[in-house]
């Protein structure tokens, strides 16, 4: 079952970068991680090596559309079990839900929001990890992964209506508008791509719903186990950096992980945890990322990690690390 798991985005990284002429050494410098450590079902880089990765490719290869490229080379192959789920469903909207519902087989650096609203398809992307300078990598990614998937599922030219993003417009947009033949907004609030509604019901060219069942059910196979065999605590750590805005309690993740309070604090215990302690860990880790990766004031990063004053923030994070805010940041805050 372990070779229908979607393949790791660094791994697929990796692959694109070698063909390319840069070897897995360079890719993940200064990440910590080894290439033999991908295959590892417990191994989750981090958004802190995400963005190490991302800042190395865009280094060797000095293509500031370096995700745009990417995007394009992605194929379904490289979505395991879950690309033939994809590519047996009746419809592009069904693929989307299936794709949706496993999503956690693979990685995301961000949550992407889809809703209908006045005859329009719009999928918004929130940037949960702040990732700083890396987001116009991320975003274009995504944006042409979509195109090249969709096209791939129906054998028409999937086009972009519109895409909005929140970052400034860069010097040469040509390869922009080549990618994505739609009107660009650059500095705009938030990051929003908006689709053609009726391209939800475009048949998918090798639908099967006899295939599509039995993947569909291999799927949750394959996500049961994943969920079964993670440690509970990188689970827990996991649903707190997706989500960091919202410090559940213990019992309200005792609710999330559908498990009773009592049963959460002892196989917590039984792997050396303590779940007040990740939180806490989680506070700092993402505290640090802001504090170097974005302009968010301290009053701002404080709101975002719970705390109701930005005094109580300067308590927590000198107790955490022995360090003012301003240590980290290296400016004034």
């Amino acid at each position: 079952m372990s070779g229908l798991k979607p393949k790791s985005k660094i791994v697929f990284y990796l692959e694109r970068m070698q063909a390319r002429g840069h070897t897995a050494e360079q890719v993940l410098q200064g990440t910590g991680l080894r290439a033999e450590q991908l295959d590892d079902p417990h191994c989750r880089p981090g958004p802190l090596q995400y963005r190490q990765v991302i800042h190395n490719m865009l280094a060797l290869t000095r293509d500031p559309c370096l995700g745009i490229s990417l995007g394009h080379e992605f194929k379904l192959s490289d979505l395991g079990i879950l690309g033939y789920a994809v590519m047996s469903s009746p419809t592009l909207q069904a693929s989307r839900e299936i794709y949706d519902r496993y999503s956690d087989l693979g990685e995301r650096l961000f949550v992407s929001r889809n809703h209908i609203a006045n005859g329009r398809w719009f999928s918004e992307i929130q940037d949960t990890h702040q990732l700083g300078d890396v987001l116009p990598f991320v975003i274009e990614e995504f944006v042409s992964q979509t195109i090249e998937l969709a096209s791939s599922l129906t054998g028409r030219a999937f086009p972009i209506v519109e895409l909005h993003v929140t970052y400034p417009q860069p010097a040469d947009i040509s390869r922009h508008i080549r990618r994505f033949n739609c009107p660009l907004y650059f500095n705009q609030p938030r990051s929003i791509v908006v689709f053609d509604i009726n391209r939800l019901q475009d048949p998918v060219v090798l639908a099967n719903e006899d295939v599509f069942n039995l993947c569909a059910r291999n799927c949750e196979q394959l996500a049961a186990k994943t969920r079964e065999g993670a440690v509970l605590s990188e689970r827990i750590c996991t649903h707190l950096v997706n989500n960091p805005g919202h410090f559940p309690t213990l019992e309200e993740m005792a609710v999330h992980l559908k498990m009773g309070a009592r049963t959460l604090r002892r196989r917590l215990a039984e792997e050396n945890a303590n779940y007040q302690q990740l939180v806490d860990n989680t506070r700092q880790d993402l505290a640090i990322q802001y504090l170097q990766h974005t302009s968010l004031t301290p009053k701002e990063i404080g709101y975002r990690l719970g705390y109701s004053s930005v005094s109580n923030f300067r308590r927590a994070f000198k107790g955490w690390t022995g360090k003012t805010l301003s240590d980290v940041r290296g400016t004034p805050t």
